[in-house]
């Protein structure tokens, strides 16, 4: 039997230690009677009578192609005309609360860069990749404003430190299998951006260039969103270290409310008639 799917939701983890599960709300809100087993996956493909899938692509980007791609080109489901849309936590600038809400217009690859030491006084010791130049996707226009106007009727939990209501944004990702965190990467990251005339970044996370890249080669690169919830800043925002201020436990109090306000812009999406 073949599956017809509306959405196919992708969050990167149920069972991570010490966090809040990206799977979980949306087994809380829907049915998901039906189960799939597919060659490729670490777990089984769920979904409901109307359509909507989900599974866990696992953390980072070779996960989430990996994933990605077993699922769609397997005959066990069929996608053609579904919404594919990775939702999830994501790092941010300090200029955006935790529980702010980015909806990607671009995705991009932290890692496609060359790194060198740096000389004297240089304070972004990068340059291009001489043989790729660097990967960014551009992802649809006219779905990115349709899910902005769903957005919009949206209401997000604000968390206990924030200064402002949170709100949804548009904005670019920045995608990459390392874990960074402190000013002078920040900056580092912003020339990145600049140099793919995108910018500014509005979340950083580890599974959606991945994703892109494969929907991109596949052909359903247009049918893709990228909805994540800010849960930390990338860089101190007290005087702490960076290193004191990525292994503090306060880094992961603001989970709980980026997964929440991620799904329920997202399941605004995927609800939408």
């Amino acid at each position: 039997m073949t599956v017809d799917l509306t959405a196919l939701v992708l969050p990167a983890f149920d069972d991570l230690d010490g966090v809040p599960s990206e799977l979980a709300p949306w087994t809380t809100h829907y049915e998901f009677d039906g189960t799939c087993r597919i060659e490729g996956l670490d777990s089984p493909l769920q979904y409901t009578d109307s359509g909507v899938g989900i599974v866990p692509t696992g953390i980072g980007k070779a996960a989430a192609a990996t994933t990605v791609t077993a699922l769609v080109t397997s005959d066990a489901v069929r996608v053609d005309d579904a919404l594919f849309v990775s939702v999830g936590v994501a790092g941010g600038p300090p200029e955006l609360d935790i529980g702010t809400v980015v909806v990607a217009d671009a995705v991009v690859d932290w890692d496609h860069k060359c790194r060198v030491d740096p000389e004297d006084g240089e304070d972004v010791p990068l340059t291009t990749n001489p043989h790729t130049g660097g990967m960014a996707f551009d992802l649809d226009e006219e779905r990115i404003d349709w899910a902005l106007e769903i957005a919009t009727d949206v209401s997000l939990t604000a968390g206990e430190t924030a200064s402002r209501s949170p709100r949804v944004v548009r904005g670019a990702n920045l995608c990459g299998d390392e874990l960074w965190h402190g000013s002078a990467l920040a900056r580092q990251a912003e020339w990145l951006l600049d140099e793919h005339d995108l910018g500014p970044y509005c979340a950083t996370e580890m599974e959606d260039a991945g994703t892109a890249f494969a929907l991109d080669r596949l052909g359903y690169l247009d049918q893709y969103l990228c909805v994540r919830g800010l849960s930390n800043h990338d860089r101190p925002v007290d005087d702490r270290s960076p290193m004191e201020s990525l292994f503090s436990p306060a880094f992961e109090e603001g989970f709980g409310i980026g997964i929440e306000n991620a799904v329920s812009v997202a399941r605004a999406l995927v609800d939408a008639p």
